[in-house]
């Protein structure tokens, strides 16, 4: 649901993102600088264009749990170096996930050639925002958003028909 709010402000509109913070309990900012890094991986099941995306930040997704709900071609993983429930804890570090992701929707939908990915993520709230805010409809893919619970199930789709 925090992707579809950030969608429905779209990047035209003037926020301020930030991250909830368990420990001290804020909304602030508690880091100045980057304190993490993402990486991408990218599995080749079989030629095709059916295109899944793990987003393993706040906790790791096993990709046969993946491949149990959608047939995908090809999975992209981007993991965080340190996965947690702080895995964004400045705005770098957001900044660096955005970056990060949006590489790998440029790929996705140019070298791939994918209309549609089925995103599973695991992230911090900033970077559900940030992803659904900074959605180009008609650039990136349509995304159907996959949720776990006790299982994963689509629960939304962001771009296209939805």
């Amino acid at each position: 649901m925090i992707i579809k709010l950030g969608y429905l402000f779209m990047d035209k509109t003037n926020v301020d993102i930030y991250q909830k913070k368990r420990v001290p309990d804020t909304w602030k900012w508690i880091e100045t600088k980057k304190t993490n890094s993402f990486s991408v991986n990218k599995r080749v099941v079989r030629d095709g264009n059916n295109i899944a995306l793990i987003l393993s930040l706040t906790a790791d997704i096993n990709p046969q749990r993946v491949t149990d709900v959608v047939d995908a071609d090809i999975i992209y993983i981007i993991s965080a170096e340190r996965i947690g429930v702080d895995a964004i804890s400045s705005i770098d570090d957001l900044s660096d996930f955005w970056h990060v992701y949006q590489t790998v929707c440029d790929e996705i939908k140019n070298k791939e050639c994918a209309v549609e990915t089925s995103v599973f993520p695991a992230i911090p709230v900033s970077a559900a925002f940030e992803i659904g805010r900074r959605y180009m409809p008609g650039i990136y893919p349509k995304l159907h958003i996959y949720d776990d619970y006790n299982g994963f199930c689509k629960t939304l789709t962001i771009g296209g028909d939805c």
